[in-house]
């Protein structure tokens, strides 16, 4: 009795996952949409890696439906897709597409192709970091999970990068 208990609780909580996880791509889609872009700066690669890391998931739920923060595991999927297939192409992202036209620095606008530009020369986790929680508006909680870094590992992350970020604005408002 208690085995075929077991698998009904199993298949109960499975079913509840799998559900969870479609109603998380339904609502977040545009912001799974924008982290992906920022790799493969292509509409349709971008999509394709959407539908992969759904396939990702799913695949992993079958084997473990004791997952406790799907939102936190189904973006660690997604980025990791998303390095995944930057390693294969062998070429760096050189742009973050950003609903902001324009960034005030100082006394310097900075347009978003430049600022793509200077977010370009941050090493992957601070860009990632940066990218989840100035652009896609997660916590720092939220982001340390989908990056699988201890919160204090990504404020300190933050740091350097918003001051990497600091130096090279400054750096080229000194060049104009």
């Amino acid at each position: 009795m208690n085995i075929i208990f077991n698998r009904l609780q199993t298949r109960k909580k499975l079913k509840n996952n799998v559900n969870a996880l479609e109603q998380l791509v339904t609502h977040e889609y545009e912001k799974m949409y924008r982290i992906a872009l920022s790799y493969t700066h292509h509409h349709d690669d971008a999509l394709d890696l959407i539908q992969t890391s759904f396939n990702k998931a799913l695949l992993s739920l079958q084997k473990n439906s004791d997952i406790q923060n799907i939102q936190g595991w189904y973006y660690r999927i997604l980025i990791n897709t998303c390095k995944d297939a930057w390693r294969k192409k062998q070429h760096e992202p050189t742009s973050i597409d950003i609903s902001v036209e324009k960034v005030t620095q100082s006394n310097a606008t900075i347009t978003r192709l430049e600022l793509n530009e200077v977010i370009a020369k941050l090493d992957s986790p601070e860009k990632e970091i940066i990218l989840l929680k100035f652009f896609e508006g997660f916590t720092l909680e939220e982001t340390a999970i989908i990056l699988d870094m201890n919160v204090n590992t990504v404020k300190t992350k933050m740091y350097r990068a918003l001051n990497r970020l600091r130096q090279i604005l400054e750096n080229k408002e000194g060049t104009l």
